[in-house]
């Protein structure tokens, strides 16, 4: 089991130790080591990547040559990750965020969930396929113009479907994938802002 420890790191299974937020790059690479054959991945400063499972761990620096481990990403792989849980639990409060549909694992973890976590889309009423935990949240409120060819230019490539308190925004495609906004009041000026627009709503069963 992997367990997300918010602003320290995560708690490795097998008592391999707790991959801490700050450590250098070689720090890093020995404590992943208990876990299996480290790879060395080609991203920022430095990126080292291990798996364990069903489940691939990869811990990453920022940008600068000397910066220390600041993100980690945990993601599924062996399997089509939508169809149900993963073997190698990921727990974040109790909750098992491989363990059951986002949907599900979003409404566990509630609105007040760290700051630091996001996830990636998935396929409606799909498990999720990565979830991502960076040491300090971002600086700034996010910011709604970025989104906005989702109700502009793109917005054919988008659908709202509603749910009972609300709306899910999904990318259309086969298989058409949800998007998953971690900041509650983000989420709500976007949908607003599509259906405004008049981006489609589809009805499912």
């Amino acid at each position: 089991m992997f367990e997300l420890l918010p602003a320290i790191g995560i708690r490795l299974p097998d008592g391999a130790g707790v991959l801490r937020f700050g450590l250098d790059g070689a720090a890093t690479r020995e404590v992943l080591a208990g876990l299996g054959a480290v790879r060395e991945d080609e991203a920022a400063a430095w990126a080292y990547s291990v798996r364990w499972g069903d489940v691939e761990l990869s811990a990453r620096a920022g940008t600068a040559p000397d910066s220390p481990l600041d993100s980690v990403v945990l993601r599924r792989h062996l399997r089509p990750h939508w169809y149900g849980p993963a073997d190698v639990a990921v727990v974040l409060d109790d909750v098992d965020l491989f363990g059951y549909p986002a949907v599900e694992v979003l409404a566990a973890l509630g609105p007040d969930r760290p700051s630091g976590l996001s996830f990636r889309p998935t396929r409606p009423g799909g498990y999720l396929p990565a979830v991502t935990l960076r040491a300090e949240p971002p600086s700034t409120e996010p910011d709604l113009a970025a989104y906005q060819d989702m109700w502009t230019t793109g917005r054919d490539r988008w659908q709202l479907e509603p749910t009972g308190s609300g709306y899910l925004v999904v990318m259309k495609g086969d298989p058409p994938m949800d998007l998953l906004i971690c900041h509650e009041t983000l989420a709500e000026q976007i949908i607003a802002n599509m259906l405004a627009a008049g981006v489609e709503v589809v009805v499912t069963d």
